[in-house]
């Protein structure tokens, strides 16, 4: 049966080349002018083509039944791309003179390239019908199979050319795309080198086991066999690319990720193939892929844009520039892509796995779920998409799911990238089917893990905290006050991770006046623009001793300048930066009337619900009880310090268990200290469908619940040091 082809494997059947049979002479015996066809044939292994058609041409003038010349002339056409005509002229040779085996080959192949795939098939088949033995036609027929994705039977017909011709190097090559797309690696690499051992300078079987290899992950040893490919073919698009790719994974397995020299190459690559073809899809994708890696999101998304004009059903760019605009939190469209790439590769598990994130993001929790089910299916082996399912969804003991993740948990290594993740998700699910203990235990482990791979400075992160304080006194604050920009109407909610911040936004994001920004650096940036004009001499906090009005002004225009045009009806905008606690002394001094929402939750909750969590950004205090305990009572002591000295009603504390507890005045309380009407619709906050990305997302997509609270009693003796940690001595006294 015929397996279904895929990309690479398309690409590999249009890279093998089958030389037209040219042993027609053999056949046709000692025929009229066959000087003159020696000649023609001399001429075209020499390249000249115009010659040797000339004489072709004449032959045939004189005799409208030499076939052989009618056949040249179709091989001269296919060496052009004149494929309709070579076709036409083959067709006349085979139909005047049937019994030549070699016509039917050639139109086997001449039939392949136009994708005549039927015909080219009983071409082949009349060909060796003709002449068992011909081994042309039997490799001319496996390119047809490998092709259409039928590895099984391409093989075959290689193996039956090379058992008939040794020597005959593209039966070789083409024997070794049909294991390939088998997945019999070793048994194709030895079938390529074959290849290459009887034609040292054989530029697709170089350039095929070169892929391969690095496919296999076996870059180094792929390296030499493309840079000769490239060297063989230096105007050679796909040999820029196919090299290209393959410096790109070194770069990315190397440790040292600062070392650019490899995607750098790869870059310098890329450039020359689509200045080469500016049509070329592929170069832009791994053009888009470096980008992305490097963090130039905007560079990625205008490669991939630029890869669309050329082939606009991608299924790879469609998927790559879904991804990006999930960055840049266009969801919507991101969606879109994701679909389209689908209409081309409907199975494909790392589409549906991206589509299922992108809705999960924007609040359709159940169609998440349902498109990582089918990544699932497609790819049952893929860890990734479990550890993403258990985001999107709650788990029963009896899910197939369990068996999956429990079997990984053993069998992946711990260097394996998804080790962490999977501890995580599989604590997730103890915790969704009641087996907290085990779920704190998988917890703890995953947070050691990936406390081994952070750098946390705890100590210097301690004395932060200290000289804010230090340098924010009363009479700092009242000396600076009334020097910012009294107008601005901006909301800051501030706090720890996972203490109900998500909450407080998405019933402020649903009043009609409120434009919610989400997680923004766009404040930490603007100080940090002034803060580069000290350094290193001096920084924040020190800084805030040289700032004056006009220092004030260009924060405040930086700010702004990042903060997206309010839209139509809104007056306020929200900016959940957690971490702007660092700066809520000049948040006061920048915009007065500005307002600060601290949200608050029970400490130990707080914790222990940071510590379940790998965020998608390393906050490093999270991943040890102790570093975590020590920085919860030093935000918390910097909260309280910025409530003493700065004016009452700047702050408003929202505590989340009293949210759960009354929902409609906690949101009123919210939404008037926000200097903002009351609108009923807060109360439907988890209807909103804007994008959420923090770690919350899907719980504010559900109707207010009371299970997060008192959290920390499921575990039991288990979170008695965090406790401890806290300062509230054991949970037993909590």
């Amino acid at each position: 049966m015929a397996k279904k082809v895929n990309a690479q494997a398309q690409r590999d059947a249009e890279t093998v080349v089958m030389a037209v049979s040219d042993d027609v002479r053999a056949d046709v015996g000692a025929s009229i002018g066959l000087s003159s066809m020696d000649a023609a044939r001399a001429h075209i292994d020499a390249g000249r083509l115009r010659q040797a058609e000339e004489i072709a041409r004449t032959a045939l003038a004189g005799d409208a039944r030499h076939y052989e010349a009618a056949s040249l002339l179709g091989v001269i056409a296919f060496r052009v791309g004149r494929y309709d005509e070579a076709i036409s002229w083959m067709v006349r040779a085979a139909h005047g003179d049937p019994q030549v085996a070699g016509y039917h080959a050639n139109l086997c192949e001449m039939f392949r390239i136009v994708g005549r795939n039927e015909e080219a098939l009983k071409a082949g088949a009349r060909a060796v019908m003709l002449d068992p033995a011909h081994a042309s036609a039997h490799n001319n027929i496996g390119v047809v199979y490998i092709g259409g994705g039928d590895f099984i039977r391409g093989e075959a017909a290689c193996r039956r050319a090379v058992s008939l011709a040794p020597d005959f190097a593209d039966a070789h090559n083409n024997l070794g795309n049909a294991l390939r797309g088998q997945g019999k690696i070793d048994e194709a690499e030895g079938t390529f080198r074959r290849a290459i051992a009887l034609n040292p300078d054989y530029f697709e079987a170089l350039s095929n086991c070169g892929a391969m290899l690095r496919d296999a992950k076996r870059m180094d040893v792929a390296e030499p066999m493309l840079r000769k490919a490239l060297k063989l073919r230096s105007t050679h698009v796909d040999a820029h690319v196919q090299l290209a790719l393959n410096c790109q994974m070194q770069g990315d397995a190397r440790q040292d990720k600062a070392d650019t020299k490899a995607s750098d190459e790869a870059l310098s690559l890329l450039t020359r193939a689509v200045a080469l073809d500016p049509t070329r899809a592929e170069a832009f994708l791994v053009i888009a892929r470096i980008l992305a890696a490097r963090g130039k999101t905007q560079g990625a998304i205008t490669a991939c844009r630029r890869a669309l004009n050329a082939k606009p059903d991608h299924p790879a760019v469609l998927n790559l520039l879904a991804r990006l605009l999930r960055d840049t939190d266009d969801i919507s469209a991101a969606i879109d892509y994701c679909r389209q790439a689908l209409v081309q590769s409907p199975d494909a598990p790392d589409i549906l796995n991206n589509l299922g994130i992108a809705l999960l993001e924007s609040g359709d929790l159940d169609g998440a779920a349902d498109a990582l089910s089918q990544a699932i299916s497609a790819a049952p082996q893929t860890i990734t998409t479990y550890i993403n399912l258990a985001s999107a969804r709650k788990f029963k003991a009896s899910d197939s799911e369990i068996v999956v993740m429990e079997k990984a948990l053993v069998d992946l290594p711990l260097s394996d990238r998804n080790a962490i993740g999977l501890r995580y998700a599989l604590g997730k699910v103890c915790d969704d089917t009641g087996a907290h203990e085990r779920a704190f235990t998988l917890f703890s482990e995953g947070a050691a893990m990936k406390r081994q791979q952070v750098t946390y400075n705890e100590g210097g992160i301690m004395r932060l905290f200290e000289r804010i304080q230090h340098v924010f006194t009363p009479e700092f604050v009242a000396e600076k006050a009334g020097l910012g920009d009294a107008d601005a109407r901006h909301v800051f909610i501030v706090g720890m991770p996972r203490s109900g911040s998500t909450l407080i936004e998405q019933i402020l994001a649903s009043h009609a006046s409120v434009q919610a920004l989400g997680e923004v650096k766009h404040l930490h940036n603007a100080i940090l623009s002034l803060d580069e004009g000290f350094a290193p001499t001096m920084r924040y906090p020190e800084l805030a001793h040289m700032i004056d009005a006009p220092q004030l002004a260009a924060i405040a225009r930086h700010y702004h300048g990042a903060v997206p045009t309010l839209s139509a009806g809104k007056l306020v905008t929200t900016d959940k930066m957690l971490t702007n606690y660092y700066y809520v002394g000049l948040i006061y001094l920048l915009f007065p009337n500005a307002r600060v929402i601290y949200s608050r939750r029970n400490a130990i909750d707080t914790c222990l619900s940071c510590y379940s969590k790998l965020f998608r950004e390393d906050m490093a205090y999270t991943y040890d009880l102790g570093e975590l305990a020590r920085y919860h009572r030093k935000c918390t002591g910097l909260m309280e310090h910025w409530k003493k000295i700065l004016p009452e009603g700047f702050i408003l504390d929202v505590d989340y268990e009293n949210v759960v507890g009354d929902i409609e005045a906690e949101a009123q309380r919210i939404v008037a200290h926000c200097g903002l009407p009351w609108d009923p619709a807060c109360l439907d906050f988890h209807k909103n469908a804007r994008t959420i990305k923090t770690a919350s997302a899907a719980q504010v997509r559900r109707p207010l619940y009371a299970s997060s609270v008192e959290r920390w009693r499921r575990y039991g003796a288990a979170v008695d040091p965090l406790a401890v940690m806290l300062g509230l001595g054991d949970t037993a006294r909590v």
